[in-house]
């Protein structure tokens, strides 16, 4: 009895990815995170129970792209239970408002910094509390959660950011007002996390960040890493 009650609180949640690489660790890091709440992924759009757009700024039209998608999702969900739908990604988080003000369909936005809040925003809109706007720049709250959750990514060839953000801002980029400044993760945060990937069976990690050249944490940099891994005889 006590199996099929747990089975029954299982929901289903898919996610449509845009953009880069980063983009897709991120839906793969949100995923991870919505099972701790019994939501697990699946391939088929049409029975989830929570639908995300993972969004990227960098192409043309990419605001229109979301509305036309969210139009194809109400035509899909008109004779069904309406799944939480949730606007993430470089969009939610250069357009939020908007989106919001435009398309009451959609029941939140979170930006690529503030994921580590989405169990809770879930659950606020499964109480029927409104809407939401999660677009702070809280990129160590973020990787504080990641650090406690595991990557359960089983490919062979897998992503590990260990950098976001930019201080540059070069007149044709948005990434400094989308990802926001450079923020280097810690050298053995990403060993450790390179170390479940290969116990996994990752044998090529590509490593991520929008300045990865960048990274510099506690005197570490990209090459140690590079090094670390080397040592790992996993590529």
């Amino acid at each position: 009895m006590e199996q099929k009650k747990e089975s029954k609180l299982k929901k289903k949640i898919f996610i449509k990815t845009f953009g880069c690489q980063m983009n897709e660790y991120d839906s793969n890091r949100i995923l991870d995170i919505t099972k701790k709440i019994n939501y697990f992924p699946t391939k088929k759009k049409s029975e989830a129970d929570c639908y995300i757009i993972n969004t990227c700024h960098i192409r043309e039209k990419a605001t229109e792209k979301v509305f036309h998608d969210v139009g194809r999702l109400k035509k899909e969900y008109r004779n069904k239970k309406k799944p939480i739908l949730i606007i993430a990604g470089c969009v939610a988080q250069a357009e939020g408002d908007l989106i919001l003000k435009k398309d009451r369909y959609v029941d939140a936005v979170i930006g690529p910094q503030s994921y580590q809040s989405i169990n809770k925003v879930i659950k606020d809109i499964e109480n029927k509390k409104g809407q939401f706007d999660i677009t702070n720049f809280e990129t160590i709250k973020k990787f504080d959660e990641l650090k406690s959750t595991n990557n359960s990514n089983f490919n062979v060839s897998s992503f590990l950011t260990i950098q976001e953000g930019c201080d540059k801002f070069c007149k044709f980029c948005v990434v400094p007002y989308t990802r926001g400044p450079e923020y280097s993760r810690s050298f053995e945060e990403i060993l450790d996390e390179a170390d479940k990937l290969i116990s996994n069976g990752s044998r090529e990690i590509t490593l991520l960040g929008q300045n990865v050249n960048a990274y510099n944490k506690n005197n570490k940099r990209l090459s140690d890493i590079i090094h670390a891994l080397e040592k790992k005889k996993i590529f």
